[in-house]
């Protein structure tokens, strides 16, 4: 690790202007590199990497304005920028927009990993199936690493999150995967409608990630398929980086990859035992180094090995992504859903941060942080929400509002940033 982030180091001093003056700043030139330890470094986190996103990537070739519009103008998950870049786009638990760029042999790594992590067996003689649920109209990472599985070796069902749950019921009875992967909420519904009779499939490899895998959806899976799923850890600023072993014990962090820290509100590390901020650095990345990255997310970590031998350190809990499915019912008094990652991965360029509000079992309100060009934007963001509710066969039903706003404020009760805040919550 110490190597790999030296090498890295190095990299950054020589070819971002940003990483150069920040940490000259503090100190560090590259004359430094061997005797600098991950921790000696300032911590950065995405409104940082926004604000300063040209000086900070090593190509010269990416550019904030450029990538925003590819990712709207080319919403295919399997497109690349310039033929050669994987373009990753996010908001969040933050509410905060992201761009996360992976060059070639950034992603090479990064999709040998995601088969380490998920374990997916490869036959070489016979083509898995694979089906994917999950969010699918975007370059969200998840998919966009599913649009990259080669062909040759895997059959692929693409589900999307946001279709008509009969369409998902049918699509994927037809298909009968062998692997099922996608966000932990989702692979629940499935899990639900097995039970209910709606479906009959019997994957005998099941991966969650995106979502929490609460014991109780767990529990629902493992009693309609008979498989104990395994819990990954993944963001999109560094795609997997942590996974469940075969004992299903803990999440073990691949450190071999990753440097990943804990930290406390003063961004001193914590000591096991105790919940802190995750702080990473992704090892692999040359194209938008992320060193010593803050997430939105709060772990504990363990001081305590595995009993599955792995040498990798573990989690004892991850306090991560816990929004809500927004219900609304439709004129006949059926009900339908917008996932919460739909709303995670919601992007429209010049959108800064966002809150979505739910008023009512009809009424969703956008708060939106927005600095230039609003009318555009907001046309653009009632356009984009006009096509997901759509999806659902919403678009009759929901009033959709945006509300132009300064800043959105953390909730006073807990500290914490909501993106979601659904109708039975009160309000």
């Amino acid at each position: 690790q110490q190597r790999r982030f030296r090498k890295l180091l190095r990299h950054v001093l020589q070819k971002s202007s940003f990483y150069k003056k920040y940490y000259q700043e503090h100190g560090i030139t590259e004359r430094d590199v061997d005797g600098v330890k991950p921790e000696d470094l300032p911590v950065i986190d995405k409104q940082i990497v926004m604000e300063n996103y040209d000086d900070l990537v090593c190509d010269p070739v990416l550019k904030k304005d450029a990538l925003e519009r590819f990712v709207t103008e080319s919403p295919d998950p399997g497109s690349m920028y310039k033929g050669m870049y994987r373009v990753i786009h996010t908001s969040g638990s933050s509410g905060t927009v992201g761009l996360f760029v992976y060059g070639p042999r950034d992603w090479v790594v990064a999709r040998a990993l995601i088969l380490r992590l998920s374990g997916i067996p490869v036959h070489l003689l016979k083509r898995e199936k694979l089906a994917y649920f999950g969010a699918t109209d975007g370059h969200y990472g998840a998919i966009t690493m599913v649009r990259g599985v080669p062909r040759l070796l895997f059959k692929v069902l693409s589900l999307s999150i946001n279709s008509p749950i009969e369409q998902i019921c049918l699509e994927i009875d037809l298909f009968q995967p062998y692997n099922l992967t996608g966000y932990a909420s989702g692979i629940g519904l499935l899990a639900r409608e097995q039970i209910a009779g709606h479906i009959n499939i019997a994957p005998k490899k099941i991966s969650c990630a995106a979502d929490p895998l609460t014991p109780a959806i767990r529990a629902t899976i493992e009693k309609a398929f008979g498989v104990n799923p395994i819990n990954m850890y993944a963001a999109s600023e560094t795609m997997a980086f942590s996974s469940e072993c075969k004992l299903h014990h803990s999440l073990h962090l691949f450190d071999d990859w990753f440097s990943i820290q804990a930290v406390d509100d003063a961004l001193q590390p914590v000591r096991p035992g105790q919940t802190g901020k995750v702080v990473i650095t992704n090892l692999y990345n040359y194209t938008q180094p992320l060193i010593r990255y803050q997430l939105d997310d709060e772990i504990v970590l363990s001081d305590k090995p595995c009993p599955c031998g792995w040498p990798f350190p573990v989690i004892d809990k991850l306090a991560g992504r816990s929004e809500e499915s927004l219900w609304f019912t439709k004129a006949d008094g059926t009900r339908e859903f917008i996932h919460p990652i739909v709303l995670v991965e919601f992007f429209v360029p010049g959108l800064e941060k966002f809150q979505c509000i739910q008023t009512g079992t009809d009424r969703l309100i956008m708060k939106a942080v927005v600095h230039s060009e609003k009318d555009r934007i907001v046309l653009a963001i009632h356009e984009r929400m006009t096509e997901i509710l759509s999806q659902k066969a919403l678009n009759d039903t929901v009033r959709f509002e945006v509300e132009l706003v300064d800043d959105i404020k953390n909730d006073p009760k807990t500290g914490k940033f909501r993106l979601i805040i659904p109708y039975s919550n009160g309000l």
